[in-house]
């Protein structure tokens, strides 16, 4: 099996007037926009008191199917700066991002 990578370029942002999170997500090789399937997931991110690994669960919700991903305590901090609405205490930068 040969070597692969697929990257991808995700933008998020709030639609206030449907009070719904929107997403748009492109692929870095073509440029053209990826359409993703109609799915729900569970994540759940662990963090355990005494070790330095962070656990991340995903669980896709209809099949069943779950994947864990390890990484250090870089993950939580990644995830309430740059996904987790209002719970980074920065209020001037991301909100004045365009939307693509």
């Amino acid at each position: 099996m040969e070597n692969e990578e697929l990257s991808f370029i995700v933008w998020c942002w709030p639609d206030l007037q449907t009070n719904a999170t929107r997403l748009r997500v492109v692929s870095v090789a073509t440029g053209k926009e990826v359409h993703l399937n109609d799915a729900s997931f569970l994540l759940r991110i662990s963090i355990l008191a005494k070790a330095s690994v962070i656990r991340c669960y995903i669980r896709h919700i209809a099949s069943g199917r779950e994947v864990y991903v390890q990484s250090g305590s870089s993950l939580r901090a990644f995830v309430k700066e740059h996904l987790l609405y209002g719970a980074s205490e920065s209020t001037d930068s991301d909100t004045s991002e365009e939307h693509p």
